[in-house]
């Protein structure tokens, strides 16, 4: 697998592996599919390059050239902690551990530059992708963000009660413990 910073050029096709991978249609389910939670696309070209603008998209590829099968999206936040975002990997591939190695890859270069901790926020209501997480080293901090139910570049929620929990990871640095 490789994995690489990913262009303004890819914007179209990181879209497409978002939506499938959070909103594909029934019958292409991967297991982290929103889609009785939230309908409608989950990002867009537009979106995915005003990301690009915010931080880096990373991205994963069987091979030099190959189709995408996985990216995230990370940003430093201003106490310096990683914030990642828009994990996805193609449905087909979603247990061979594309995700893993991607969200890997993105701590060793946290860890590499000194950041304290990974961040991000999950919906409350995605149990097993909580769960996913916690097995990583993520954890809940209780701090809990409002769903941008007025963001329709998001989707259209199908319940009134989503919200978002932050979770973090503790990065130890080559200088001091996790």
């Amino acid at each position: 697998m490789i994995i690489e910073d990913a262009s303004s050029s890819d914007a179209g096709e990181i879209a497409a592996l978002v939506n499938r991978a959070y909103r594909a249609a029934e019958g292409a389910d991967g297991w982290t599919n929103e889609r009785d939670l939230i309908e409608g696309a989950r990002t867009s070209a537009e979106a995915v390059l005003a990301l690009l603008v915010q931080g880096r998209i990373l991205l994963l590829r069987e091979s030099a050239g190959g189709p995408i099968m996985g990216c995230i999206h990370v940003a430093v936040d201003g106490d310096g902690a990683w914030h990642t975002s828009m994990l996805a990997v193609d449905p087909d591939s979603q247990t061979g551990g594309g995700g893993k190695a991607i969200k890997g890859e993105v701590e060793r270069q946290a860890i590499a530059a000194g950041a304290p901790c990974m961040r991000m926020e999950v919906i409350r209501q995605r149990e097993a992708l909580i769960a996913w997480h916690r097995r990583r080293g993520y954890e809940p901090t209780g701090a809990v963000v409002p769903f941008p139910y007025d963001n329709p570049s998001v989707g259209r929620p199908r319940r009134p009660d989503l919200e978002l929990i932050v979770m973090e990871k503790q990065l130890a640095a080559p200088d001091r413990p996790a």
